[in-house]
């Protein structure tokens, strides 16, 4: 169907093991786009998947953890997480924080949860990246 209505579909859990994250998303085949929540006092904790990530803040203020780097974020922000790098995102005040997201279809909506004692570490630069991508 080519049609949604994200105040009538049903949410899902998008957060695995990790973080309290719920809404409504749909799956392509190239593309996962959702409407999601974390409500106010709770968090995604540290954690990564081989797919990247784009989230757009719709409403609520996020304190965000990307490679290292924090920065707290609301309305009209864009949040941008590379493939395979350590974030999170903590709900900072009474507001639930809501975003869009997108990812790339290659992995799927859920990431997995850093090891114990993991810190978020910088992405590989480009040219590296991109070089074990040819080698794939």
């Amino acid at each position: 169907m080519p049609f949604y209505n994200t105040r009538t579909m049903k949410p899902k859990h998008a957060g695995g093991d990790y973080s309290t994250a719920r809404g409504p998303f749909i799956e392509g085949e190239r593309m996962i786009f959702g409407k999601i929540t974390i409500p106010a006092g709770t968090r995604a904790e540290l954690h990564s998947h081989p797919n990247e990530q784009f989230s757009y803040i719709l409403q609520g203020r996020v304190r965000m953890e990307v490679a290292g780097k924090k920065k707290t974020l609301g309305p009209g922000d864009i949040i941008h997480v590379p493939a395979n790098t350590l974030h999170s995102a903590t709900v900072v005040g009474g507001e639930d924080h809501v975003f869009i997201t997108v990812k790339d279809a290659s992995w799927g909506i859920h990431g997995v949860k850093a090891k114990a004692g993991a810190r978020a570490a910088k992405p590989a630069p480009r040219k590296a990246q991109a070089k074990r991508k040819a080698a794939r």
